[in-house]
């Protein structure tokens, strides 16, 4: 089966402007300091490859809440600072937290507590790798699946569902920069940055790297 976002993406892509209205190109990539993302949205307002690539009107970003005060977050937090331990990590405490129950269930029968444990050791040793151009992204979607940001209209960057994990344990590890992707950017801002050569350069906080190719071969792959 076709993946539709990536169809989408690559077409949005390809087509005039004139066609598409206003974009910024797909899965442009920045460097970051994880601390100044500070607030994210619910999954549900933008969704994390649909969105990628739009200059979105609205008030969408007005929908942001504050990072540390998510379930999720504190339950990480909690497990990485020792108050919250492995045999705590039940589907029913995911469940208080915010996970779906398919998720939860999942999580809590394969060893959430290992695999965290994993996570943070990894990222603290490492850091956060791109593998999007290496043999480590098998799967097509790999690729694509960075830690996501939106841009609001006074240039808050709000995190947007993908890539939760890594953020979280960047954070709490104390990584001082990271890579992210740029997922749909608040119009107010674009019009106020949009004539000048790059407008990510001319973010205070971002360091702009490139872009992601979206290639024919990865969503025919998925046929």
């Amino acid at each position: 089966m076709i993946d539709r976002n990536l169809l989408r993406l690559k077409l949005r892509d390809a087509l005039p402007r004139s066609i598409t209205g206003p974009t910024v190109p797909p899965f442009v990539i920045c460097r970051v300091d994880p601390r100044e993302i500070r607030t994210y949205l619910e999954y549900t307002v933008l969704r994390k490859y649909r969105s990628a690539g739009r200059i979105e009107p609205g008030e969408w970003d007005l929908q942001a809440k504050p990072l540390s005060e998510s379930p999720k977050y504190r339950l990480l937090r909690g497990y990485y600072e020792g108050s919250v331990r492995k045999g705590d990590l039940t589907p029913e405490r995911l469940r208080e937290a915010g996970y779906p129950e398919r998720e939860a269930r999942s999580y809590a029968a394969s060893g959430y507590g290992a695999y965290l444990d994993e996570l943070f050791a990894s990222i603290r040793e490492r850091g956060i790798e791109l593998e999007y151009d290496t043999a480590q992204a098998e799967r097509t979607a790999d690729r694509y699946d960075q830690v996501a940001v939106n841009v609001g209209r006074e240039g808050a960057l709000i995190f947007n569902s993908c890539g939760f994990h890594r953020l979280v344990a960047s954070q709490l590890v104390g990584l001082e920069e990271i890579p992210v992707r740029i997922n749909a950017v608040h119009d107010r801002w674009w019009r106020a940055h949009r004539d000048t050569a790059n407008p990510f350069d001319e973010h205070p906080k971002l360091t702009y790297v490139g872009r992601i190719p979206i290639r024919w071969r990865d969503v025919l792959a998925r046929a």
